[in-house]
């Protein structure tokens, strides 16, 4: 079980905890595991028995899909992306201190054990942007040693991932 309040989801029960810290979700802040809107949508669109609380009330998918979105009106392309990644068994964490939606680490690993290999960040197809911020976001991806993704998202939700990277000739 979950609990959130003030944008803040964490896990209450102990046992459920480790587990879900053993399968890569979560942030261990303050002895309690926090999840990510993400990871908390996730958990609860794939398993039936994951239970989501606000106050009193159970939120069901859609009840935390509307929360998530008030917050961050880009939550339902971010969630697209991420739960199209985790499905593919990578564990996909925050990207904030990259400037990025997402870190990923490879298929088996743990955050703590290994770096993660990708920066993703999710955009609409329509996305544009100038080449200066396109060449920093690749810079800094590469001075992290990490590659730098972006996730193109449809109105379909139809994903096409593109590896951006900077060349020297």
């Amino acid at each position: 079980m979950a609990t959130i309040a003030k944008g803040v989801i964490w896990v209450t029960d102990e046992k459920e905890a480790k587990e879900l810290l053993s399968r890569g979700f979560g942030e261990e802040k303050g002895g309690k595991v926090i999840l990510s809107p993400e990871e908390a949508l996730f958990l609860k669109e794939k398993r039936k028995s994951f239970i989501v609380a606000s106050g009193k009330k159970e939120l069901d998918f859609d009840g935390l899909m509307r929360e998530f979105t008030k917050i961050d009106k880009e939550f339902p392309r971010k969630y697209i992306v991420y739960r199209d990644l985790r499905g593919r068994g990578y564990v996909v964490k925050t990207g904030f201190k990259f400037g990025t939606h997402y870190r990923v680490y490879g298929r088996g690993v743990r955050p703590g054990e290994a770096h993660a290999i990708w920066l993703v960040h999710a955009v609409p197809e329509e996305f544009k942007c100038d080449f200066h911020t396109f060449s920093g976001k690749i810079r800094l991806a590469q001075n992290v040693r990490k590659k730098m993704v972006y996730a193109l998202v449809d109105k379909e939700g139809d994903i096409t991932y593109y590896r951006i990277e900077r060349f020297s000739p």
